[in-house]
């Protein structure tokens, strides 16, 4: 992680280098706060990725120190280089959202944390009504365009906690953690009408779309991922078979 590169830079750097102090500051801190250092930009690419604040550097350390900072770029470089082939390799290159792999993983991993610590979550599956016919009367670029704009609905409307994934095709999953049943309820529901009321800008089109969304709860309907994703399917296919614009548990 970043931290981890700036800590190992700062003790080279206090090891090699007579100063008083030496700090990483995000690019969003107020740098006023540090007006008895000199500061330093770190920019990778020409984006800001912080500022090194240093107090107490000498004349006759800069150009020492300088060929450190330049050291410490390339690695941060690196970092910012691996943590995006990372991102890309556990997210959907369409809306943004995880890949079902991964998500897999961080359900295995919410089961055995709620096992623990005797907690309990919601598991949501949601698909989008009638998206063949979509794609087959406008294209695959507004279905493209559709997903997009569901899968910015969801990130919107869930918790920074909350793990959502495109699971496949028109459907997506998401985790809620520390959630019973009314509040997974009320999420849904709310998730539901915000979708049914947005129009969305396809090119030429302006088109509305409804959802239709499964719930199932740890432990209640089950205890392993598999039976937990299966319930979760039946609820779905409830609401799919009922009329579709529907929540089921």
């Amino acid at each position: 992680s970043l931290d981890e590169v700036f800590n190992v830079f700062r003790e080279r750097l206090k090891r090699d280098i007579n100063i008083h102090n030496c700090e990483f500051i995000k690019p969003d801190a107020d740098i006023n706060a540090f007006y008895e250092y000199e500061l330093f930009p770190l920019k990778i690419d020409k984006e800001l990725m912080g500022y090194l604040a240093i107090r107490g550097l000498k004349s006759e350390d800069k150009e020492k120190f300088y060929i450190l900072f330049n050291q410490f770029l390339l690695v941060l470089k690196r970092v910012r280089l691996y943590t995006r082939i990372e991102e890309l390799a556990i997210t959907d290159s369409l809306t943004g959202l995880y890949l079902r792999r991964y998500f897999q993983e961080r359900l295995d991993e919410e089961i055995k944390r709620c096992k623990k610590f005797n907690l309990s979550f919601v598991l949501l599956m949601l698909d989008l009504d009638h998206f063949k016919s979509y794609n087959d009367r406008y294209g695959h670029l507004v279905g493209d365009v559709l997903l997009s704009a569901v899968a910015k609905i969801i990130k919107d409307n869930v918790r920074q906690m909350d793990i959502v994934a495109r699971y496949g095709g028109e459907e997506f999953s998401i985790i809620l953690p520390n959630t019973n049943k009314e509040e997974a309820e009320y999420v849904s529901s709310r998730l539901r009408q915000t979708v049914e009321k947005k129009h969305i800008r396809a090119y030429d089109e302006d088109l509305q779309i409804t959802v239709s969304i499964g719930g199932s709860l740890f432990p209640r309907d089950a205890k392993d991922a598999r039976r937990l994703i299966d319930k979760a399917d039946q609820a779905l296919y409830r609401a799919k078979q009922s009329g579709r614009n529907r929540v089921c548990f």
